[in-house]
């Protein structure tokens, strides 16, 4: 079961924006009115996070140490748009600050070309996360916005990725690994991610673990 951190969606600077709540909801779901979710997945251990930027920092290192055998990862937290090519064929959505990055039905969210360090690896772990922000407004209550875990699986969301800065790219399997041809091997990595669903899809983070 994700944790959810809330965070205030109007701190500023954003790296140091309040964790407001943290909720283990069973239902996958959580109210986000007046904040945006930071997930951490089940088995990242994070322990008392100051801030978001600390949360990032921890929920990082525990996605690294809950995939015994890696020792590296690299990431984009997509709580701002920065490490998106926004020219790239196929970009099709919104792409916000604090959570609020999605991708219309056919669109694809292309990085920008991201260095690994510390050598070319030829095994990976690849994984990202996704969701749905829906809204509702009834006359007779407040005004509500719900956040919904949606599973990284081929129905939602296809994944590519490539070593040699998208001259060749492979299918990956949201936490599986991944063996990387020796031609195809390399450390300018880039993650595609098209939405295959029939609506709105949000994109929460991506990590590649080596």
């Amino acid at each position: 079961m994700s944790t959810h951190y809330l965070v205030d969606l109007y701190g500023n600077p954003l790296n140091t924006s309040s964790i407001i709540d943290v909720r283990e909801p069973t239902n996958l779901q959580t109210i986000t009115n007046g904040t945006f979710i930071i997930r951490v997945p089940d088995g990242a251990s994070v322990q008392k996070p100051a801030n978001l930027g600390d949360l990032i920092t921890k929920k990082f290192a525990g996605l690294l140490a809950f995939y015994a055998g890696f020792t590296r990862i690299t990431f984009d937290d997509l709580i701002d748009p920065s490490g998106i090519d926004t020219s790239a064929v196929g970009t099709l959505g919104t792409f916000g600050q604090r959570g609020s990055i999605q991708l219309y039905p056919g669109g694809v969210l292309t990085s920008v070309v991201t260095p690994l360090s510390g050598g070319t690896p030829a095994q990976v772990v690849v994984t990202w996360e996704s969701f749905t922000l829906t809204s509702s407004d009834p006359k007779t209550d407040r005004f509500q916005r719900t956040y919904t875990e949606v599973p990284s699986s081929p129905s939602n969301v296809t994944c590519q990725v490539s070593f040699n800065g998208g001259g060749t790219f492979h299918t990956a399997v949201d936490g599986a690994v991944l063996n990387i041809p020796i031609p195809d091997q390399g450390t300018n990595f880039v993650i595609k991610l098209t939405n295959t669903s029939t609506g709105r899809l949000g994109i929460g983070s991506w990590a590649v673990i080596y």
